[in-house]
């Protein structure tokens, strides 16, 4: 098979993957056993993209994606489901979470390719913006059943939630979607930076539409981790940009003011992290068994009546929480490792010396997306929303290509005084000050812990599995190909 035609195939299997997770994540029972476009659609991109993954090779992958956590998180997984009993849809459960990663690794070869790492990135744009339709209408016409509606105040007569099952997940897609369009954004010209603008405003209109705070905060975090790496003047535009919303939205400023607030919502969720933490205090080395937290919940507010918040089945409302319960303390950390590493990946890349504006702009913001999404991962089970949850996995890969001969690059050096001569604040008091302060944020950011785990350069080296009989086998013996992205 020809080059041009394993990318087409690739191109293919991704675009459709892309578009029917977009529209639908709803499970299909067969039996005792469901199925849906997530578990169906994975393994076939996956295999579309092979052939042009056995052309490119792949010693361009970085050992992080199939690396020491995503091993041991996936053999803890493995290992809970033995030890509780070996049930074929928990091992099914542990097949889609492998089948996340290799996705990944398989995203990670394929975008390497400048045109096509383009026309994904447009058609999860274009897939955000279809689903804008569905919004409207659930905004003018509510539906009699909304997911989510109790206790949430007044001025909210509906929470929107698009294609997706409910709001929280279509916030937590539209936060990942944000993502995207900033990248595009950063690196389109012309009417496609436009059709970019149209496409980021209509999805913040949605994404307060939902009314899921836990998603707000994630966006804020990561746009606030763009801003003060690039330009920290914006900071002031973001706040301006919240303020508006705040005001312009109904309901906003009532959910806002719940958080701060001690109220039911608040004390609900913190049960439930107090129920997840006695669960993982049960089991604390093999867990329940993926997939099983229900079984985990529903043993402990029956053994502990005090922790009872009325309802017998519910999830942890903490992603990290409901695996450690699963799999155990060791496999919960380590996809928390995992899932942290593939979201802050993009920061390295955005540091290496001379790389182009469209590698390091689109680097950075995915990683709005990426860390906004690990953030809501704290308040909500977001990686056990397959439909959202896909996507993380998609824009993880990407990155991983993006990334494509830099791992072991040197960092890009930044001077520290940076005067603003131009426009009419140049050499006045308050161009001082930005000044002074992007100095100052730059260097805590250089001296940091975090800066040192993530963005500086790292041995090249290859992973004993990436090099494995099963890889070979699977992806091809050219693993020596390092061409760069683009």
């Amino acid at each position: 098979m020809t080059e041009s035609r394993a990318k087409s195939i690739a191109a293919l299997g991704l675009v459709a993957l892309i578009v029917a997770v977009t529209a639908t994540g709803r499970p299909i029972g067969v039996g005792s056993l469901s199925f849906d476009s997530i578990v169906l659609g994975s393994p076939i991109a996956i295999l579309l993209c092979l052939p042009y993954v056995r052309i490119r090779g792949t010693g361009s992958v970085p050992r992080y994606l199939v690396g020491p956590a995503a091993l041991l998180f996936l053999l803890m997984a493995v290992l809970s489901v033995a030890w509780n009993g070996a049930h074929l849809d928990s091992y099914l459960t542990v097949v889609r979470y492998a089948s996340y990663v290799l996705l990944a690794f398989v995203v990670s070869i394929v975008t390497q390719d400048k045109a096509l790492r383009r026309l994904v990135l447009w058609v999860l744009a274009l897939g955000g913006a279809a689903t804008a339709p569905f919004a409207v209408l659930q905004y003018l016409h509510p539906p009699e059943f909304v997911p989510g509606m109790t206790d949430l105040g007044g001025g909210i007569e509906t929470r929107i939630f698009g294609t997706f099952y409910n709001a929280n997940f279509f916030a937590e897609y539209l936060v990942l979607l944000a993502g995207v369009v900033i990248a595009l954004c950063l690196t389109e010209k012309g009417w496609g930076r436009l059709l970019a603008i149209v496409i980021g405003a209509v999805g913040v209109v949605m994404l307060f539409l939902t009314y899921t705070r836990g998603s707000w905060i994630g966006l804020a975090v990561g746009l606030i981790v763009l801003i003060v790496l690039t330009d920290v003047r914006y900071l002031a535009l973001l706040a301006a940009g919240g303020i508006a919303a705040v005001l312009a939205v109904p309901g906003v400023l009532t959910r806002l003011s719940a958080s701060s607030a001690n109220d039911s919502t608040a004390d609900f969720r913190l049960g439930l992290w107090k129920v997840a933490g006695e669960a993982i205090k049960r089991h604390p080395v093999f867990g329940v068994g993926v997939g099983n937290f229900l079984v985990a919940y529903r043993e402990v507010v029956v053994a502990r009546p005090d922790l009872y918040v009325g309802y017998l089945g519910f999830g942890a409302h903490n992603a990290y929480f409901a695996l450690m319960a699963e799999i155990g303390a060791i496999g919960g950390l380590a996809f928390l490792v995992l899932t942290v590493t593939y979201a802050v990946k993009g920061l390295f890349v955005a540091t290496r010396a001379n790389i182009s504006d469209e590698v390091k702009y689109t680097a950075l913001g995915l990683s709005v997306g990426l860390i906004g999404f690990v953030v809501n991962t704290f308040t909500s089970n977001t990686f056990q929303h397959p439909q959202p949850a896909l996507f993380f996995w998609i824009l993880s890969g990407i990155v991983a290509g993006l990334g494509a001969g830099l791992w072991g690059a040197d960092i890009r050096p930044e001077p520290c005084a940076r005067r603003v001569e131009e426009g009419l604040t140049g050499g006045s008091m308050l161009a001082s000050w930005v000044s002074r302060a992007r100095c100052a944020l730059d260097t805590l950011w250089r001296e940091s812990f975090v800066f040192s785990r993530v963005a500086l350069p790292e041995k090249p080296q290859d992973g004993w599995f990436a090099s494995s009989i099963f890889m070979r086998v699977l992806f091809g013996s050219a693993g020596t190909d390092t061409r760069k992205s683009g």
